[in-house]
C-alpha cells in the first residue's frame, strides 16, 4: 500500500514545485529549489523569488541556506523578473546569501541592478562580498569607478586583488593586470589557483586557455574553465571566421583529451627519486612479462592494481600503462578489484585502464559505473571516461549486439544525465563509432540539447560524419 504522507520523488518541475511549496522537511525544500533552477523551470520564477523572503530556515550562524538556493537558481534561469526580489534580498546580513545574489543578478544580466551594485560599493558597511561585488561591476562593464577599484589591489585578501585585476584587464587589456591573474594561478594555495582559473576564463580570452590547461588544479575546474571561454568564442563573431575556426577546434580538441583522464588533479604532481625508480621497475617488469609471454601473470597484475594507489603521478600512470600492457590477461583481475575494492583514486585509474583497453567483456562493468547517479561529485569523472571506454568498444568490436548495447547506453547518456561533460563525452563516443545508429542519436542530441557547447559539438560530430549522414 502506498504512504500517501511520504514525499514524492523530485522528478519533475510539478513534483519540484509541491515540494517547495508544501514540505516541512528543510533539506527537501533545499533540493526542490536546486532541481528547478538545475532543470531551467522558469514557472517557478515566482516561488522562488518569495523563497528568497523566508526567514524560517535559519542556521546557527545565521545563514539562510534556503534563501542562497534560491537565489542561485533564480541565477540559473536568468529570468528578468527576479530582479526586483534580488535586490530586496541584498538587505540581508548573511554574506553568503549577499553572495549568491549578486552572482544571480549578475548572470541575468539585467542593467536595473547597476544602482544597486554602486550603493554597496559606496556603503561604509565593513562586511560585504567585495570580490563577487567586483566581478559583477565587470561583468556590467561599469568603468566610472575604476578610481575607487583601482585601491582593491593593496586589499589582505588575494582573492580580491585577483577580482581588480579582472576589473582593469577587461578595461584596458594591459597585460600587467593577466599577469597577476597567471601568478595566482601558480599560487601554493589550490584554493587560490581553482578561483584564479575562474577569473580568468571569466575573460572569455582564448588565449589564456593553455595556461589553465597547464596549472595545477583539477580537471573538473579545467573543463569548466574551458567551456566558459568556449562559450564567449561561440557568442562572439568580432574575430574573422578562419581566427575563429581554429580557436574553436583548439578549446573543442583541448576538451576531447581533457575528458580522457579519471586521474589528473586527483594527486599533487609530486615526483621523488624513489618514484623514478618504481617506474623504471614497473616498466622493466612488463617487458619482461610480454617477451616471455607467459601466461595469466596474477602477480605481476595484482602489483600493478596496487600501484594504481600510489600518490605518486608517474607510478600510477606506469602501473595503468601497465595494465593496458598485459591486456587481455589483466582485464579479469581489473574486474573483481572494482567491484570489491570502493577506493574511488584506484577505481578511476582502473577506468582508465578500460578505457584505453576496449575489451567488451567489460561492458557490464563499465554500464554500471555510467549509472551512478553522482555525476557532479568525484565519480563524474570516471563515469565520463567509462563513456569514452564504450565508445573504444564501439568501434573495435565487429560483435553487432555489443554494438548495438553500446549505443543504447551512450543514447540514455545524451538525455539523462544533467553533466554536461557526461554528455559531451557520449558525443565524442558516438562520433568514434559513427554508424547509423550513431548518427540519428547524434541528430536527436543536436535537436533537443540546451547546452550551447554540447549541442554543437554534436553538430561537429554530424559533420564529420557527413558520409554517413547522405547515405
Amino acid at each position: 500500500m502506498t504512504d500517501l504522507n511520504s514525499p514524492q520523488p523530485i522528478n519533475n518541475a510539478e513534483t519540484a514545485i509541491t515540494a517547495l511549496k508544501n514540505s516541512e522537511d528543510e533539506g527537501i525544500r533545499y533540493y526542490a529549489a536546486w532541481w528547478l533552477g538545475r532543470n531551467r523551470i522558469l514557472e517557478a520564477v515566482p516561488l522562488l523569488c518569495e523563497c528568497l523572503k523566508d526567514e524560517q530556515e535559519q542556521t546557527a550562524f545565521g545563514g539562510y541556506p534556503l534563501r542562497r538556493q534560491a537565489a542561485r537558481s533564480l541565477g540559473m534561469l536568468k529570468d528578468s523578473r527576479a530582479v526586483t526580489a534580488l535586490i530586496q534580498a541584498l538587505d540581508s546580513s548573511d554574506l553568503r546569501l549577499q553572495a549568491a545574489v549578486l552572482r544571480a543578478l549578475q548572470d541575468i544580466g539585467d542593467r536595473a541592478a547597476i544602482p544597486v551594485l554602486l550603493k554597496l560599493l559606496n556603503s561604509e558597511i565593513k562586511n560585504k562580498p567585495i570580490e563577487i561585488l567586483i566581478e559583477a561591476l565587470t561583468a556590467f562593464k561599469v568603468w566610472e569607478v575604476k578610481d575607487q577599484i583601482e585601491p582593491f589591489f593593496k586589499h589582505s585578501s588575494e582573492r580580491v586583488k585577483c577580482a581588480a585585476a579582472q576589473y582593469f584587464y577587461t578595461l584596458t587589456l594591459e597585460p600587467r593586470y593577466l599577469e597577476i591573474l597567471f601568478q595566482t594561478l601558480a599560487h601554493e594555495n589550490r584554493f587560490l589557483r581553482y578561483a584564479a582559473a575562474i577569473d580568468i576564463s571569466a575573460l572569455g580570452r582564448v588565449e589564456t586557455a593553455p595556461a589553465i590547461v597547464k596549472a595545477q588544479i583539477p580537471n573538473n575546474i579545467k573543463l569548466a574553465t574551458l567551456k566558459r571561454i568556449l562559450e564567449s568564442l561561440l557568442q562572439d563573431k568580432t574575430d574573422i571566421a578562419v581566427k575563429r575556426q581554429e580557436q574553436e577546434n583548439f578549446l573543442f580538441q583541448t576538451i576531447d583529451e581533457l575528458l580522457l583522464d579519471a586521474i589528473e588533479g586527483n594527486n599533487p604532481r609530486t615526483n621523488t627519486v624513489e618514484s623514478s625508480q618504481e617506474v623504471e621497475k614497473i616498466m622493466g617488469l612488463v617487458s619482461q612479462q610480454k617477451a616471455t609471454s607467459q601466461q595469466l601473470p596474477i602477480k605481476l597484475i595484482s602489483e600493478l592494481i596496487e600501484a594504481v594507489k600510489s600518490p605518486s603521478p608517474k607510478v600510477k600512470a606506469a602501473a595503468i600503462q601497465g595494465l593496458v600492457t598485459l591486456a587481455p590477461a589483466s582485464v579479469n583481475s581489473i574486474m573483481q578489484i572494482f567491484d570489491i575494492d570502493e577506493d574511488q583514486d584506484l577505481r578511476a585509474g582502473l577506468t582508465q585502464a578500460l578505457m584505453q583497453i576496449g575489451d567488451p567483456r567489460t561492458l557490464w562493468l563499465l554500464e554500471k559505473v555510467i549509472g551512478f547517479e553522482m555525476a557532479d561529485h568525484c565519480q563524474g569523472k570516471i563515469r565520463r571516461v567509462a563513456t569514452r571506454a564504450l565508445g573504444k568498444i564501439g568501434c573495435q568490436t565487429c560483435d553487432p549486439p555489443v554494438i548495438l548495447r553500446v549505443i543504447e547506453k551512450l543514447r540514455w547518456t545524451l538525455f539523462q544525465p544533467n553533466d554536461w561533460a557526461l554528455r559531451y563525452s557520449a558525443i565524442v563516443s558516438l562520433e568514434e563509432i559513427g554508424n547509423k545508429d550513431a548518427v540519428l542519436a547524434l541528430k536527436t542530441a543536436t535537436q533537443v540539447e540546451s547546452d550551447i557547447i554540447v549541442r554543437v559539438r554534436s553538430e561537429r560530430a554530424l559533420s564529420a560524419l557527413s558520409y554517413m549522414v547522405l547515405s
